[in-house]
């Protein structure tokens, strides 16, 4: 097994190595994935630089989520598993930068087969946050508006492609002018730039509507601009910090208009979710990814040996999309450079009933590297899928660490 390791905090190119160890034995209720593919996330090398709100002892494996294939199973684990194409949760229990991974069977959620797996394997932390966000605080029905900082990374895509769906009304502030253009295409509704009268383009943009959700990774200024024009009983959500800065609120508007104030974390969601949960919304966003309707722009790809490289362009500030890693794919598979996809599918806005019943939602395939491993015949969701898993989840301790690492304030993603 080949996978890259940290022996230490620092930057990633001076403490990660490209290390093969033996198989680890696989326990009664563990399964062992042959991965095909595994995404960079910021919050990966905050991990690793010793700022990210946990701490695995040394030396530990990397990387969050992913996707792959069981290869193996344990004594107690449904042979059915066995070729199916599985969903890594991002427990930051296992590395998945690695060709191989050793898990437990309540840690992976299995996914159809006809789905693009570089967009799959970055299903778990983006598109859930973005659902997650959406569902929990306000009843958000058509028509409603919601708005976001920074939403030209991944985490805005997935927002505007979920919004839409639900006929949900999208308000962005970017602090570049090239940003703009990208939200507009992505199909952001309102694009407002950041500079010294935000609080009256924000209210031009809205022309006389007033926010119902707002939610930000970045703290300070913007996002207080942004929450003057939420409505009466609205909810500002932070979901990571990464000027370091509280929201600029003044306390009173909370108080005289009945606001809230959530911090969200996704970890702490997957550990105290029923298991029934999890699987459920996972799969109902790795349905939307096989459909089309759900994606992020991909900009390079790197087999497992490229480490390095992959890492040096993860951290460039401007990129076109993520920066994935092909990890035990089968040779020939992928290239060690994916060209890059960045052209927005067509969205059309469909209506429902309330947010929790989105009906179908169109759009085409955008992502020109999609590449199977033929070696498997996995059927899409089998009827063993979900009594299996239940099983498993329902029996599982739950995971974690200690309630000291939860502590830390949960940086970008």
């Amino acid at each position: 097994m080949r996978r890259w390791q940290r022996i230490a905090h620092g930057e990633s190119s001076e403490v990660i190595a490209l290390h093969t160890v033996s198989e680890p034995a696989l326990g009664q209720e563990e399964v062992l994935i042959a991965m095909e593919a595994a995404p960079l996330n910021p919050s990966d090398f905050l991990l690793v630089r010793g700022l990210y709100g946990l701490r695995p002892a040394f030396p530990s494996s990397v990387g969050a989520e992913g996707v792959g294939r069981v290869a193996k199973v344990g004594s107690k684990v449904d042979g059915a598993l066995r070729g199916q194409r599985v969903l890594m949760l991002p427990t930051y229990e296992q590395g998945t930068w690695a060709d191989q991974v050793v898990v437990p069977v309540r840690t992976i959620v299995p996914m159809r087969d006809d789905a693009d797996p570089l967009q799959l394997a970055m299903l778990g932390i983006n598109p859930a946050t973005a659902s997650l966000l959406l569902n929990r605080y306000v009843a958000l029905r058509p028509g409603d508006w919601i708005g976001q900082t920074a939403a030209n990374a991944a985490m805005g895509q997935y927002l505007i492609a979920l919004a839409k769906r639900a006929g949900i009304k999208t308000l962005y502030v970017v602090g570049r002018h090239d940003a703009v253009d990208q939200v507009r295409q992505w199909g952001g509704d309102r694009v407002v730039l950041q500079g010294d009268n935000l609080h009256q383009a924000i209210a031009e943009a809205l022309d006389g509507q007033q926010l119902r959700l707002v939610l930000d990774p970045v703290g300070g200024t913007p996002v207080g601009e942004l929450a003057k024009s939420l409505k009466p009983g609205g909810a500002m959500v932070v979901y990571a910090l990464r000027s370091g800065q509280f929201p600029a609120m003044p306390p009173g508007e909370f108080i005289s208009r009945g606001l809230s104030l959530h911090g969200f974390w996704l970890i702490n969601w997957i550990r105290h979710a029923p298991c029934a949960e999890i699987r459920e919304m996972s799969q109902k966003l790795g349905d939307l990814v096989a459909e089309g309707a759900l994606w992020a722009a991909v900009e390079q790809v790197y087999p497992l040996d490229a480490f390095q490289e992959a890492f040096t362009q993860s951290l460039q500030s401007q990129r076109s999309g993520k920066i994935l890693c092909t990890c035990g794919a089968p040779d020939g598979a992928m290239p060690a450079k994916a060209p890059a996809t960045t052209t927005p599918p067509a969205f059309r806005e469909h209506r429902s009933k309330t947010w929790r019943d989105p009906v179908q939602c169109c759009g085409p395939r955008v992502h020109g590297q999609d590449w199977r491993s033929s070696t498997h015949g996995a059927a899409r969701h089998a009827p063993w899928t979900r009594a299996t898993l239940h099983g498993a989840c329902e029996g599982a301790r739950e995971h974690g660490s200690s309630a000291e690492e939860q502590d830390a304030i949960a940086l970008p993603r």
